[in-house]
């Protein structure tokens, strides 16, 4: 049986929905909240319903809509309840919101400056409520007999605050109507609603508003019976929406669902519960996304988070692609068990979509390209390609990261130069692809490459935070989770390993116990840094950067993966690999031509140091500074310890 949970602010909502549900019963949440939880039959569908009243304004809701997505599971959430209208609408109509403006987030300054708080209502919702608005059929489940009057459905923007709006003259009326001109109505809930959707995608969100006022006048609009008229006709309009959803197309945990259901998100292989940050990147690329980009590239050492993020951005876009998430689908080329080359993953993925492929099909490359180019440019598909280094290879005449197999290049070239295309292909990777660029001058709209560092220091404190470790300002624990985030430079993996350390016995944790075990190494980390910058001790080979290997996890989560890559460089690009090795010696940044001057020792001339210098780059082992207008190289702390460790074995094998 699919599951929804309405939500509403007021007595005369709560009351306007009650009265389509029936079989109530109480229940109370462990923590307090009181809910009433019964059916609705339709269209030979039965919902089974919980509603709750949870007052006035957005944080309410957004606590009240994530303690009940956790009491109930539902596929469905919806916030009904009545607006005032702002512009367009008349008493009695209903706003179903595509999106909810928080107008209050912004700057405080001598003027306010807004910075747009932006919650989406669900695609699929949104599309149904489209449908629905063209129709008469809702009108039919209003408690009274005739309509008090004759109402239109708008499938519009609100905006949402904590405010009490009464007057078309106020300071609040005007700045909404001079920053958020789309709005139709202004409420006071739906924005927390839909935040708490968003941290939840497995769960569907609309928020229904009656209107009830048109600011002005809004007591005597009350005093009249709108209120009552307006949460009618909104709970009216929201039940035809459950009814003509007959519980398919919706993400659910209840294992009784129907066959008919679209699956739900999958199983990733990097995000979870413990993600954070990156807000504004997730913003960026997920608009890019939706705009006109066709393939963006995730680009950056290993660990540092590019699976994860393509993951979370698929959690962001999951409306884009209708909640369907068959249409989201990821390919790794770490996985040895399967072929990678062009032809056997065209062919894999056609047949997971749906498409027949014969024995001659597989023969013929450039046919498999032609359909799978035609399938996304003609059905919306969200594709991760993780790992993308391992089908790249290289040499000097012809470069380091150049596919294997050429039918990868010529399939990203007829991608990018059809004339559209519905989908868009992630891909993760340690280097950059370097014919990308090539055939993609012509397409600049249609790709992006976004180069990944690590978490800033209040990310890296949520991340401790989220995987139970004190931060608060009077933990004394949270000095030493600063300076060891600052010693990992905020990579990720690093310190999702070190949480799980402290978290776990034998420290069970207490931050400080880890500390005086393994705190020393920061601060080795620390002295050279300092040394660096106040008494210019700029190089050392005798530095001991063990942050990739001081306990078992760390050896076995970070360093295996570092060595896989240092292992890649020395194996593919040997002068780079020396490169790397040599420059090691410097703790803090350092003009290019430091680094350039140590393969002269190697019989390297200047366009050979370049290449090589050129192939640390593309793979992001070296990464670029500006400090007093100059361009200055350096290497992340995790890398600049494996590369101690090969030059003390590059010395060893020259004695």
């Amino acid at each position: 049986m699919p599951r929804a949970v309405i939500l509403t602010a007021l007595p005369v909502e709560y009351m306007a929905v009650r009265t389509h549900i029936a079989d109530l019963r109480e229940e109370m949440h462990p923590q307090g909240t009181i809910y009433e939880r019964g059916k609705f039959v339709a269209n030979a569908t039965s919902w089974e319903v919980g509603i709750v009243e949870v007052g006035a304004g957005n944080a309410s809701a957004g606590v009240e809509a994530e303690r009940a997505i956790a009491y109930f599971n539902p596929s469905v959430i919806l916030f009904v309840g009545v607006a005032g209208g702002i512009k367009d609408v008349a008493i009695g109509d209903v706003v179903a919101a595509t999106k909810v403006y928080g107008y209050e987030s912004g700057k405080a300054k001598l003027k306010f400056e807004p910075r747009p708080d932006l919650g989406l209502s669900t695609y699929s919702l949104i599309q149904r409520a489209r449908a629905e608005s063209k129709k008469s059929d809702w009108l039919q489940r209003l408690t009274s007999a005739v309509p008090d009057s004759n109402p239109r459905v708008f499938v519009a923007p609100i905006a949402a605050g904590e405010k009490v709006i009464a007057s078309s003259k106020s300071h609040v009326f005007k700045f909404i109507q001079l920053n958020y001109g789309d709005a139709v109505a202004v409420e006071m809930e739906g924005r927390g609603l839909l935040q708490a959707a968003h941290a939840n995608h497995q769960v569907s969100a609309l928020v229904i508003r009656g209107i009830s006022d048109l600011i002005d006048g809004k007591s005597e609009a009350d005093a009249g019976g709108s209120q009552q008229m307006a949460a009618r006709n909104a709970s009216a309009f929201a039940f035809e929406i459950l009814a003509k959803l007959e519980g398919n197309g919706l993400s659910n945990g209840d294992s009784s669902r129907t066959t008919k259901t679209k699956p739900i998100s999958p199983n990733f292989f990097a995000y979870d519960d413990t993600w954070v940050g990156r807000e504004s990147l997730i913003q960026d690329l997920s608009s890019r996304i939706r705009s006109s980009c066709r393939l963006l590239i995730l680009v950056g050492i290993t660990g540092i988070g590019k699976t994860a993020l393509g993951e979370r951005l698929a959690v962001e876009l999951s409306d884009w692609f209708e909640g369907d998430w068959s249409k989201f689908h990821e390919e790794n080329f770490e996985d040895e068990q399967q072929s990678n080359d062009f032809a056997s993953v065209a062919a894999r993925w056609l047949e997971k979509w749906g498409e027949l492929i014969t024995p001659e099909d597989r023969k013929d490359t450039q046919r498999l390209l032609d359909r799978l180019v035609k399938h996304l440019r003609e059905n919306r598909y969200l594709v991760q390609l993780d790992s993308l280094e391992n089908i790249l290879q290289g040499n000097e005449e012809e470069g380091w990261s150049d596919f294997k197999d050429e039918w990868w290049v010529r399939f990203f070239q007829s991608l990018l130069a059809a004339d559209s295309c519905e989908s868009c292909l992630i891909l993760t990777s340690q280097d950059l692809p370097a014919q990308i660029p090539t055939i993609g001058t012509r397409y600049q709209n249609f790709w992006y490459c976004q180069p990944l560092s690590g978490l800033e220091e209040p990310e890296r404190l949520r991340l401790f935070n989220k995987t139970g470790l004190d931060v608060g300002t009077e933990s004394t624990g949270k000095p030493y989770l600063e300076r060891i985030g600052r010693a990992y430079e905020g990579h990720p993996l690093a310190l999702r390993v070190i949480a799980g350390e402290i978290r776990n016995q034998p420290f069970n944790g207490k931050v400080l116990a880890y500390w005086n075990q393994y705190g020393r190494e920061v601060e080795e980390v620390e002295k050279a840094i300092e040394e660096a910058k106040t008494k210019g001790i700029t190089a050392s080979a005798d530095d001991k950067f063990k942050l990739h290997r001081y306990t078992r996890d760390l050896r076995r989560k970070v360093r295996v993966r570092l060595e896989k890559t240092f292992k890649r460089l020395q194996e593919d690009v040997r002068y780079a690999y020396i490169l790397l090795c040599v420059a090691s010696v410097y703790r803090c940044p350092v003009p290019e031509d430091f680094w350039l001057s140590h393969l002269e020792d190697w019989d390297r001339d200047e366009d050979q140091q370049q290449v090589a210098l050129d192939a640390l780059r593309d793979r992001y082992l070296v990464e670029e500074v500006v400090e007093s207008d100059r361009r200055l190289l350096r290497q992340h702390n995790l890398i600049r310890g494996v590369s101690l460790e090969h030059l003390k074995r590059l010395d060893d094998d020259a004695e």
